[in-house]
């Protein structure tokens, strides 16, 4: 965890750009975030900052998804950037990573239209039930 210290001018704030839930009492106070979530918050200096320098070397990377393979089970990390962009631009193994990432497993045997068509249907969630049809 990293703690970030809130260096705006309200009187209190809470974090609505990286999704952390927290909320500080004021300029000066201290709260702690993952990795990620700092990495986001420090993109606005006039409103965050490390607590700890120290924790300078852990922020310093790119913002990352946390992938876990559904069939081999193997979590790593991928750079948020490369998950991005249009299906369209993203060759098999960054579709395949996306698919990942949305717990949809994609055989890397599938061609790429395919690949796309699939993560779009699954996006979509379930159709809605039809008023006065059972299921």
């Amino acid at each position: 965890m990293i703690e970030i210290i809130y260096v705006g001018k309200k009187p209190w704030t809470r974090d609505n750009v990286a999704g952390s839930g927290k909320a500080w009492d004021g300029p000066g106070d201290v709260q702690e975030v993952t990795e990620n979530q700092a990495k986001v918050l420090l993109k606005y200096p006039d409103q965050w900052a490390l607590a700890n320098e120290k924790d300078a070397e852990k922020v310093g990377g790119p913002v990352t998804v946390a992938v876990t393979d559904t069939q081999t089970g193997v979590t790593t990390d991928v750079p948020a950037t490369v998950l991005a962009k249009p299906y369209e631009k993203m060759n098999k193994a960054e579709l395949v990573t996306f698919g990942a990432s949305i717990k949809l497993a994609l055989d890397p045997a599938m061609s790429k239209k395919a690949m796309i068509d699939a993560i779009e249907e699954a996006q979509k969630g379930p159709e809605p039930l039809q008023p006065g049809v059972a299921p």
